[in-house]
């Protein structure tokens, strides 16, 4: 009897053991899987006020603004732009609009489109504000404006709206007719978009790229002999920034004249003059400040300055541009660099060279002076190097080189959903 009690008891424990498992819900199991997110290379080809043309190398594909696109392959000139052109490529895609007027010239480079940039330009006289969507959906943009005096309000600066593949075209001496250098902080409320700052006057062709704040920025550019260099800055928090300007010149890295402790209240815009403070050099400068900024330069030797933003550092660069100039390379680092240079037109196999750049200096180098359908410039270093293209004859251009290299792109976690279809 005892037995029987016993085995039914066990009986009833394996039983209420099973019932117990068929109930239990089992744990989500983690469904994960590190992925490289794509790395677009979109850059808007903005055009000038009239007719120009446009240098383009890297890109897979050309989309004039609203059309089909073409397939490219190699260095690719384009006569008589009117219309802003979408390039899309690998690393190193980069391209920019040339446009010759009597006695003035401009290199517009092609950027990309973003949700927040700055353009700080040095007058708002004859300036114009180009806004481009490239993307499939509409965009909608604010404005910022800040002066010598701080923010100016102006209207008309905010919401406005560029309907998908198009662009807008905004009066900068409109909204803001004042005096001295002026930020334009633009915000995309909705999309992105790509904005430039074109000027042209009687004697004056430039046109402004727009960058990003950050507390370190490398300008390329300042032509030997410069009779204008102007280091603008725009500070749109609301904390004073204070900034440093190293200049890499021919022979040693030193604090030009005016260029320690520059300050720049809140909401506000300077233009710091160094004209008199690089000893007529080719140069290169470096910009630190304590406070997020954005800067420029705008440098020249004649009535016709050129116009640069911030360029990026790095070992591998390149360059498609019109014939002649002069190339420059600076070395922000502390020890020497030793760099192997291919210049070329593109009819042609290209030459290389190797040169040694030491620390805190800038070298240059002629480049092709008969390269009819343009040249190609490369530059491979073990060290990260920034430089541009200079060219004054007949109005000054900065070219800027690109960095070649693939970024760094960090992986992210991605969860597996089995359910999705």
């Amino acid at each position: 009897m005892m037995r029987n009690i016993g085995s039914i008891i066990a009986l009833l424990l394996v039983l209420g053991g099973a019932l117990a498992l068929t109930l239990l819900t089992p744990a989500p199991l983690p469904r994960t899987i590190a992925l490289v997110p794509p790395v677009e290379n979109k850059l808007v080809c903005a055009n000038m006020t009239g007719p120009a043309t446009l240098f383009i190398n890297g890109a897979d594909a050309i989309t004039p603004l609203g059309q089909d696109s073409a397939a490219a392959a190699g260095p690719t000139i384009i006569p008589d732009v009117e219309e802003p052109a979408v390039i899309e490529g690998g690393a190193g895609v980069a391209g920019g609009t040339v446009a010759t007027t009597a006695n003035a010239r401009v290199h517009l480079p092609c950027s990309p489109p973003r949700s927040r940039g700055t353009v700080v330009v040095p007058s708002t006289a004859g300036t114009d504000l180009l806004i481009v969507n490239p993307d499939a959906a509409e965009a909608v943009v604010d404005l910022s404006l800040y002066g010598i005096d701080g923010e100016i309000v102006a209207l008309g600066a905010r919401g406005i709206a560029v309907g998908p593949r198009s662009s807008r075209t905004i009066a900068l001496s409109v909204l803001a007719d004042v005096d001295g250098p002026v930020g334009v902080v633009h915000r995309a409320t909705r999309g992105r978009a790509t904005v430039v700052a074109r000027t042209d006057t009687p004697g004056i062709l430039e046109a402004a790229t727009s960058s990003s704040l950050g507390a370190e920025h490398l300008l390329t550019g300042v032509p030997a002999g410069a009779s204008t260099v102007s280091v603008l800055a725009t500070n749109p928090g609301n904390e004073r920034a204070t900034l440093q300007v190293e200049a890499l010149g021919a022979s040693l890295g030193y604090t030009p004249e005016g260029g320690a402790d520059v300050t720049v209240e809140p909401y506000s815009s300077i233009s710091v003059d160094l004209a008199l403070s690089l000893a007529g050099e080719a140069t290169g400068l470096s910009i630190s400040s304590d406070v997020d900024v954005a800067v420029a330069l705008s440098a020249g030797t004649g009535t016709d300055p050129a116009f640069a933003a911030p360029v990026s550092a790095a070992t591998e660069l390149g360059a498609f541009a019109p014939a002649g100039g002069t190339l420059q390379l600076s070395n922000p680092a502390t020890e020497e660099a030793e760099a192997e240079i291919m210049m070329g037109d593109i009819d042609s196999a290209p030459t290389a060279s190797t040169v040694t750049i030491p620390a805190g200096v800038t070298i240059t180098v002629p480049t092709a002076a008969d390269a009819q359908r343009g040249q190609t410039v490369s530059v491979s270093s073990d060290a990260a190097l920034f430089g541009s293209i200079v060219d004054t004859a007949g109005g000054a251009t900065i070219v800027p080189l690109v960095p070649l290299v693939e970024p760094d792109v960090t992986p992210v976690d991605a969860e597996i959903v089995p359910t999705l279809r």
